[in-house]
């Protein structure tokens, strides 16, 4: 990945606590629903697949806690805070708790 792009990954979790996806931002993927959330978030450029919704895509079973973590090019935690579109898939998919650095 390239130095200038921060890392952003996202960690669901069940209701018991155990992790059932982690997976990062990708700059080349992209998804319908990455699209369709960002749309109705109107931020329809938004449309590579971002963490958070590639982590809910990949969970087995009910998301029930999401972590978004994002990293500066030093490794130096900085704000995640999801953006409108993935706050409306994370509310879709009926998440209940979300943590960010």
């Amino acid at each position: 990945m390239s130095k200038n792009k921060p890392i952003v990954t996202a960690h669901t979790y069940s209701r018991r606590g155990r992790l059932l996806a982690s997976r990062a931002n990708s700059y080349t993927k992209t998804h319908p629903l990455q699209k369709h959330f960002a749309t109705l978030a109107g931020q329809p450029a938004r449309q590579y697949l971002h963490a958070e919704l590639a982590a809910l895509l990949a969970s087995p079973e009910p998301v029930h806690k999401i972590v978004i973590e994002r990293f500066n090019a030093n490794g130096e935690p900085v704000c995640a805070k999801p953006c409108q579109g993935c706050l409306l898939a994370i509310k879709a998919w009926g998440v209940k708790k979300v943590e960010y650095t």
